[in-house]
């Protein structure tokens, strides 16, 4: 089981390289979203020729018009011309383009929420896919059964940083800002909100792509690595967004800790309390259909 980070900085994608992680992925806003590591072409040649034995991945991740088309040519084959270790994408844009360029590039498909079952996976293999991140809504024992029947499919799980919820290409905080007569900055800037109905907030972020939902939690399966090892996961990955070089490089050495732990079957729960100060949760991963279910047979919302 390797370990994929998103470095919250240039800066800090060369640490990363120095601790020795398996796989980093940065990316190039103008492709890519929910990326904390920005990174022109240049940077990202050097970055491949210090990346030692870590693979760089590069996020390419948004979603893609006609009129973008020109341009997402253009990156990818000066992407495969560097030679990078595989690209991360969620619009088969990439897979058609990468087809008729004759691109070989590794291709991992994150649609963030739509990996959920494993009948999907022999036409991901037919089309050349070698890996899938699965969605967060998965509880253990649906990766389990999914890890059961991967075959040549590999597949990721998220277990550290906040966890993406939506996407809306509405300008959703300016809009707000507008109507509300606020003239503090907001876009680009980390701000809460709460639906009236729930207790916990979430994050908002906007950005040139629209506005983007986030938990106000860090996902922690530290403690189930062991777990997600036997089932036969192939890549843990630490999403940084939001994040701080510090926060990324802590999380990520304990977590390079847990995973040589496991080698030797020693107990890695004790190293949570190595990790840095913030809200952490497991997620999904524990929970039952029952919990999911909000409404009373009144129509009224739990508190």
């Amino acid at each position: 089981m390797e370990l994929l980070v998103n470095p919250a900085s240039y800066s800090n994608a060369l640490e990363l390289i120095n601790l020795g992680v398996h796989q980093i992925f940065v990316g190039d806003n103008q492709f890519c979203v929910r990326n904390n590591c920005h990174i022109t072409l240049d940077q990202l040649k050097t970055l491949c020729s210090s990346k030692r034995n870590t693979k760089v991945i590069v996020l390419v991740n948004r979603f893609f018009f006609e009129q973008d088309l020109i341009d997402l040519d253009k990156h990818l084959i000066a992407l495969s011309k560097i030679q990078v270790d595989g690209i991360i994408f969620g619009d088969f844009a990439i897979k058609q383009i990468c087809h008729e360029r004759k691109i070989n590039i590794p291709l991992i498909y994150n649609p963030e929420t739509l990996i959920c079952n494993y009948e999907q996976f022999p036409f991901y293999i037919e089309n050349g896919i070698q890996e899938v991140s699965l969605a967060r809504e998965l509880n253990h024992h649906e990766i389990k059964d999914m890890c059961a029947n991967k075959n040549q499919m590999k597949l990721q799980v998220q277990v550290a940083g906040y966890a993406y919820m939506m996407h809306s290409r509405w300008n959703l905080v300016s809009n707000f800002k507008q109507t509300q007569n606020i003239s503090n900055k907001l876009a680009n800037t980390k701000l809460e909100i709460r639906e009236v109905s729930r207790k916990e907030k979430a994050y908002i972020y906007e950005d040139k792509w629209g506005a983007h939902v986030f938990t106000s939690y860090s996902l922690c399966l530290l403690d189930y690595l062991s777990e997600l090892c036997k089932f036969g996961v192939d890549t843990i990955r630490i999403d940084s967004f939001l994040h701080d070089d510090l926060w990324t490089t802590q999380t990520t050495r304990v977590y390079l800790k847990a995973l040589n732990l496991l080698d030797s079957n020693m107990d890695v729960k004790s190293l949570i309390k190595e990790l840095p100060a913030d809200k952490y949760s497991r997620g999904f991963y524990l929970m039952d259909i029952k919990d999911l279910i909000y409404l009373k047979q009144n129509g009224s919302v739990y508190e």
